[in-house]
C-alpha cells in the first residue's frame, strides 16, 4: 500500500507502461469499432503486462536496499 523507498526500480517498469498502453489504445478502438477479437487481443496484452511481474529479477529481496545491491555489483 505504501510506496517503500527502499525497494529498487522494476526493471521491467517501462515494457508495463509500454504494453498497457498499447493495449488500451487497441481495447479503445476495438469497442469503437464492435471488434471481439480487437478486444480479445486488448486483454492478452494486459495479460501479457501483468506476467512481467511474476518474471525472475523482476523485484528486490526483501531487506535489501539499493547501497547493499550496489556493493554487490562492485559498483561505488
Amino acid at each position: 500500500m505504501f510506496l517503500d523507498r527502499r525497494r529498487r526500480s522494476d526493471p521491467f517498469l517501462v515494457w508495463k507502461v509500454r504494453i498497457f498502453s498499447v493495449a488500451a489504445g487497441t481495447a479503445l478502438v476495438g469497442i469503437w469499432l464492435d471488434q471481439r477479437w480487437m478486444t480479445g487481443t486488448a486483454l492478452a496484452l494486459l495479460l501479457g503486462g501483468v506476467l512481467l511481474r511474476f518474471l525472475p529479477g523482476a523485484r528486490a529481496e526483501p531487506g535489501q536496499d539499493d547501497d547493499a545491491l550496489d556493493l554487490e555489483r562492485g559498483s561505488e
